[in-house]
């Protein structure tokens, strides 16, 4: 394989959480020696030079055509298999967007006259299946069983509307005590963002080129080094969840966000931050920095819990005292109960009635009006996305929104036009970049 390249998307943000997802599998079925130690999205390849063809020319094949795009998006989503070349394939899904499509047939048309493809489908472009490999060479009984296992919900019927009795969180909890399930594989929804195209020679980094800077990284690749900030940096401000510039709302508009997590590093890796992990500092800038942007001393603003958490956070005052605005704080999980701090408020704007809660549990069975609430942070879109409209629900959790606090205006403008569409179509994000 030392005479093989690869042309890929090593995931970024998501590498962490999807790294553990892939040892909960691999391991528990004995299948570690099959699994994926690199995850990442293939776009070009394997392949090897053609007769007189060096290194430099597909460096330079790939710039030509990488050079026109900058970060491509695209979603992780749920499991899938295949029979592949070596045997059978599990693999988490990539929603592929038009520029990561693009992308990859562009690198094709490039790359094919000056190398052979050891992969059918870089012939046929349009064909290609975006997937990230959890394992492969697999025997296909195996593949099967395994596959059949992951994708099989454990627990059919889980409520997750109202506010359950006492008696009945009792019950649930000892049937969770004392009953043995088979153990539950939530399919993955995340968006994710192609930062850098990653050349692979053999099983070693030749290049990487920055989507985002426009050059070629040719000697450090971690994920922890400076420059691998600097990417995620540039990808930010890209991407709008950096502001540079003030843009407060109206005077009579509220803003609400939640779980900002200030001094809390693992939250980067839990919830897959655009930020380094070892430097808490910087996220803690960047998340206040884009709350004063938007809300002005005056502005009413609602933080729907958890505003701090880790032993290394700061206090609660310290917080409070750089941020912008005539701040109401709802309670979470993770915060002590702060003076001033409530458990809901309950508003009415334009015309809709909402409740502010930091866990939609905790909503009253009784309340049929519009629930904004935190908690889930981005860690289950599928039944807690930006906005879901039958179960009329409202996600402000910071990863969801952008890491901008978000005006009640705008959100009853996007209540509205889904409503004037007759669309009841989720909103995984309050951002055009992962859709």
């Amino acid at each position: 394989m030392e005479d093989t390249y690869l042309v890929e998307i090593r995931l970024g943000r998501t590498k962490w959480r999807i790294r553990q997802l892939i040892s909960s599998i691999t391991g528990p079925f004995g299948i570690e020696q099959f699994m994926e130690p690199h995850p990442h999205v293939t776009l070009f390849g394997p392949l090897v030079l053609n007769g007189g063809v060096r290194q430099e020319q597909i460096l330079d094949a790939i710039e030509s055509v990488a050079s026109r795009f900058d970060p491509v998006p695209f979603l992780l989503d749920g499991f899938e298999k295949r029979e592949g070349l070596h045997g059978g394939v599990i693999a988490i899904g990539v929603r592929p967007s038009d520029p990561l499509k693009s992308l990859s047939s562009g690198l094709a048309l490039a790359l094919l006259p000056v190398c052979q493809s050891l992969n059918v489908w870089d012939a046929e472009p349009e064909r290609k299946w975006f997937h990230v490999t959890v394992a492969n060479r697999l025997d296909l009984r195996k593949a099967a069983s395994v596959f059949l296992a992951i994708t099989r919900d454990p627990s059919p019927g889980k409520s997750t509307g109202g506010s359950p009795s006492i008696i009945t969180r009792i019950r649930k909890h000892l049937i969770r005590l004392f009953t043995v399930r088979p153990r539950s594989f939530p399919p993955p929804l995340l968006d994710e963002t192609g930062l850098r195209v990653t050349v692979m020679h053999g099983e070693e980094i030749l290049a990487e080129y920055d989507l985002a800077g426009k050059r070629w990284i040719h000697d450090d690749h971690r994920h922890d080094s400076t420059g691998w900030q600097e990417t995620l940096a540039t990808f930010r401000k890209m991407a709008g969840f950096e502001r540079n510039l003030a843009a407060p709302g109206e005077p009579d508009d509220i803003f609400l966000i939640a779980d900002l997590h200030l001094g809390h590093a693992n939250i980067i890796r839990y919830c897959s931050r655009p930020f380094l992990f070892r430097d808490v500092a910087e996220m803690d800038c960047v998340l206040i920095s884009n709350w004063n942007s938007v809300v002005s001393p005056g502005t009413q603003v609602y933080h729907a819990g958890d505003l701090r958490y880790g032993r290394d956070a700061r206090a609660f005052q310290d917080y409070c005292g750089q941020l912008n605005g005539k701040i109401t704080f709802i309670t979470g999980n993770h915060d002590d109960r702060e003076e001033g701090a409530i458990l809901s408020r309950t508003i009415d704007y334009d015309g809709e009635q909402f409740l502010i809660v930091h866990d939609p549990a905790d909503v009253p069975a009784s309340f049929d009006g519009w629930v904004i609430h935190g908690h889930y942070h981005n860690n289950d879109l599928r039944n807690f996305p930006f906005i879901n409209f039958e179960k009329r629900r409202i996600n402000v959790s910071a990863e969801v929104i952008g890491y901008v606090p978000v005006s009640i205006r705008d959100l009853c403008a996007v209540i509205r036009y889904h409503r004037e569409q007759g669309s009841s179509k989720p909103v995984l994000f309050n951002y055009p970049y992962g859709e």
